[in-house]
């Protein structure tokens, strides 16, 4: 449905852009890293191990996010090429399906019993951490994790934050492709790129690869029997499908039904939330579908998010995003943003958008610093600094007064409106050394 050009290399035009965003950061020196990845930047790789393209977008150490990729597969692999059953540990994988059809494969390892699903466009794909699972069919999708789990854990380690645990071997028609294919049971670890890797070596022997089903059927028949569990998805042969291992919680997938299209007043556009749950790394993950006549009558709110990175992953259509409106604490920048390109709003800082596009937002539920914003069942927070107009009393009430902070659940179905934690900000009063002579005492000679 949306079809993302990425490009093999990187061409002039790409560099002249990152050279004008790096012009543009430097408004803001004080506030390190990328606020927007080209799609002129992924970088291009093959991987062996599952046989797709993926196109790695080059993240650094203070994003919260592990590893953003654009990917292709193609259903032909599935005979000569087939996905190597692997599993990522501390950490949960999600794959949002951008065209095509395929079928997600849990289980069948590692004591845990098979499920499977089927999965189209606009459905979101979800690999639960630690559980072994294989891919099939033919289809394009972007790929990204956390930095670290809602339980705290890192993944990986700092500057190889991608963790794999490889769980078999599948055939190689080339025997270079078979000879570079991991051994069962190493545990490696890539950088955002993927294109360095830091392998622990086995970690798994294959008797613990391959452990009997019998004792944990019993188990996770207990689970289903005294764990309630949030539904989430409509689908209940998939929620059936997920009982089979009832020690794991979590929706596999979510279908886009999941999803109902809603009004944002704030924003001025439509969207749908994708239904997470407590378990989920990702607070939020919504589908926004912006008309550009919007800027003229019902113009996006600036807010921040404090403590934590948005993400913006741009599907179609072109815009802006300009950062720090309404906020006197910091200099304004400006972004212009197409398809293929990655969004990523700081934390704390203000911004408001314009243009016309559909993107896929999303938000981690913890930092790469260790902050955890809101709370379990409200993760999703904004601080608002502008209120625009809007022509209708409904959408008029709809909008929050500059200094609202509020918490909102990962439907955004419910807002809880908190005190103000900003009383008034003002520089800080540091040019007052003429006063102490004792102290500067060539502050005079210069005056």
């Amino acid at each position: 449905m949306y079809k993302i050009d990425m490009s093999p290399a990187r061409q002039e035009k790409d560099r002249k852009e990152f050279a004008g965003d790096m012009r543009e950061s430097a408004r803001n020196p004080l506030v390190p890293g990328a606020r927007i990845i080209r799609g002129g930047a992924a970088v291009s790789v093959y991987d062996n191990e599952t046989a797709c393209r993926e196109w790695n977008y080059p993240l650094s150490e203070v994003n919260d996010l592990g590893i953003f990729s654009y990917m292709e597969k193609e259903d032909v692999t599935d005979n000569c090429r087939p996905w190597a059953v692997r599993m990522h540990p501390d950490i949960t994988v999600y794959y949002y399906i951008l065209e095509g059809r395929g079928t997600l494969i849990l289980g069948n390892a590692m004591g845990a019993a098979e499920e499977r699903f089927e999965f189209g466009e606009l459905e979101l794909v979800i690999v639960p951490r630690e559980v072994p699972y294989r891919m099939e069919g033919e289809w394009k999708a972007i790929c990204f994790h956390a930095r670290t789990s809602v339980y705290g854990s890192m993944a990986g380690t700092v500057r190889f934050p991608h963790p794999v645990v490889t769980l078999d071997r599948p055939e190689r028609p080339e025997e270079g492709e078979a000879a570079h294919l991991k051994t069962p049971g190493t545990y490696t670890c890539y950088n955002q790129t993927k294109t360095m890797e830091r392998s622990f070596g086995r970690i798994l022997e294959a008797e613990e690869i391959h452990r009997e089903q019998t004792e944990p059927e019993a188990v996770n028949r207990l689970y289903r029997e005294i764990t309630p569990v949030d539904p989430q998805t409509s689908v209940m042969d998939n929620r059936k499908e997920a009982e089979k291992n009832g020690s794991v919680l979590g929706a596999r997938v979510l279908k886009r039904v999941d999803a109902p299209p809603v009004y944002n007043a704030n924003a001025g556009l439509k969207q749908s939330s994708y239904p997470l749950t407590w378990t989920d790394d990702i607070a939020i993950c919504n589908l926004a579908e912006k008309s550009a006549d919007s800027d003229r009558d019902r113009p996006f709110d600036s807010h921040s998010h404090p403590d934590i990175e948005e993400y913006k992953f741009i599907l179609s259509g072109s815009g802006s995003v300009t950062i720090g409106e309404g906020d006197e604490t910091c200099e304004r920048e400006y972004y212009e943003f197409k398809a293929g390109d990655l969004v990523i709003l700081p934390r704390g800082l203000a911004h408001a958008d314009a243009g016309g596009y559909t993107a896929l937002y999303f938000h981690a539920k913890q930092s790469v610093f260790g902050k955890t914003p809101g709370d379990s069942l409200y993760p999703h927070i904004a601080y608002v600094y502008t209120r625009p107009p809007r022509p209708t009393k409904e959408e008029e009430e709809a909008l929050n007064d500059p200094g609202t902070f509020i918490k909102m659940n990962s439907r955004e179905t419910y807002n809880v409106y908190c005190p103000n934690p900003i009383v008034r900000v003002e520089k800080n009063p540091t040019d007052m050394t003429h006063l102490r002579p004792d102290l500067f005492p060539h502050t005079e000679e210069k005056r």
